[in-house]
């Protein structure tokens, strides 16, 4: 299963433990109210901006990204205002004054000392993250978006079995005129939720124990498909992976250091998520999907999981009606722990 395979499959819906205690509950909930709630306010953002080349196709513009999608249509409607996206994270001083290698390297050993969590009989992966992509329509005069938050959660066992369940929230707009465009063209305005099964083996494309190793992890995440043509899709995979696999305090490391030594990934800054949780980033800019953008993963200081994901725009929009810089993903990894499999 693909990157846009595991977008189409959206996680959400089911209560992962019966035995959840109430408070974790609630700060679930808070998380997700928090993390979804799109903010329209202003920030500054201190990011590098890369200088790259703008690649277009011909007569029209096609954004391949993690989690986005981007749909050719025909219109000659007039171009409607911006899209909404969400505010710019500001990012602070580093952490310290190393390079991103060695920060990371760093930030390796810290997850390799961290205790392996503890496995109650019984029980399986379990996965929360909140999510937010911005889905767009294209055509040579009018481009019309709408923002889509999604939570999803996923449950997997040991032979590669599990369930998906993925809950895509109402969709927002920036103007009427989008959201009546949005409907013309049969796009949902409401909220839509859908399970799906696997039987052993068929969960994800990724099976069996995660590489504790780098040199070896990375060639797992590649298997029995075509090499990464550019770094930044290393980058991506180690974000799709924490998504959908819970790491102990090896594989995280094995993780870290595969990031450490990718060509071009540099020191963003301290950071508060948009979970409210402080992290550092650690960033590639790349015009590997045809638009020059900046792709960033936040990681925890404290235990070296990865906390987030993001994906703006920094140079040019093309033919997307958003504002630069643009966030167009952003994943918040929530919960990673052993549950029990839902009925």
């Amino acid at each position: 299963m693909n990157s846009a395979d595991e977008v189409r499959q959206l996680l959400g819906g089911l209560d992962p433990a019966r035995d959840s205690r109430p408070e974790d509950e609630e700060r679930r909930t808070r998380d997700l109210a928090r993390i979804l709630a799109t903010d329209r306010a202003d920030r500054p953002a201190r990011r590098a901006v890369p200088r790259r080349r703008l690649v277009l196709t011909a007569g029209a513009v096609v954004l391949a990204l993690f989690a986005g999608a981007v749909v050719l249509e025909t219109t000659r409607d007039p171009q409607p205002a911006y899209a909404a996206t969400p505010a710019i994270l500001t990012y602070g001083p580093p952490a310290s004054t190393e390079p991103a290698r060695a920060r990371l390297r760093r930030l390796a050993e810290v997850a390799a000392g961290q205790p392996a969590p503890q496995r109650p009989a019984g029980t399986v992966e379990y996965l929360e993250s909140a999510n937010w992509f911005l889905n767009s329509s294209i055509t040579g005069g009018r481009t019309t978006s709408a923002v889509v938050p999604e939570q999803w959660r996923s449950w997997r066992t040991d032979d590669n079995a599990g369930r998906q369940i993925w809950k895509a929230l109402p969709p927002t707009f920036r103007s009427d005129e989008d959201r009546r465009e949005w409907k013309k063209r049969g796009g949902r305005t409401n909220s839509s939720e859908k399970t799906r099964d696997y039987a052993a083996g068929e969960f994800h494309r990724w099976r069996g124990p995660v590489p504790t190793d780098a040199t070896t992890l990375r060639a797992w995440l590649t298997a029995g498909a075509p090499a990464p043509e550019a770094p930044v899709q290393y980058l991506e995979a180690i974000a799709e992976l924490a998504g959908v696999r819970l790491l102990n305090p090896a594989q995280r490391a094995a993780a870290l250091r595969l990031l450490a030594d990718l060509p071009g990934i540099t020191v963003t800054g301290t950071v508060t998520d948009r979970a409210g949780r402080s992290g550092e980033a650690f960033s590639i800019t790349s015009d590997a999907h045809g638009l020059p953008a900046q792709y960033t993963v936040i990681v925890d200081p404290t235990s070296g999981a990865l906390l987030g994901y993001e994906a703006v725009l920094t140079e040019t929009a093309g033919m997307l009606n958003v504002t630069i810089p643009a966030v167009i993903t952003y994943r918040s990894y929530l919960v990673a722990e052993y549950a029990t499999m839902p009925r």
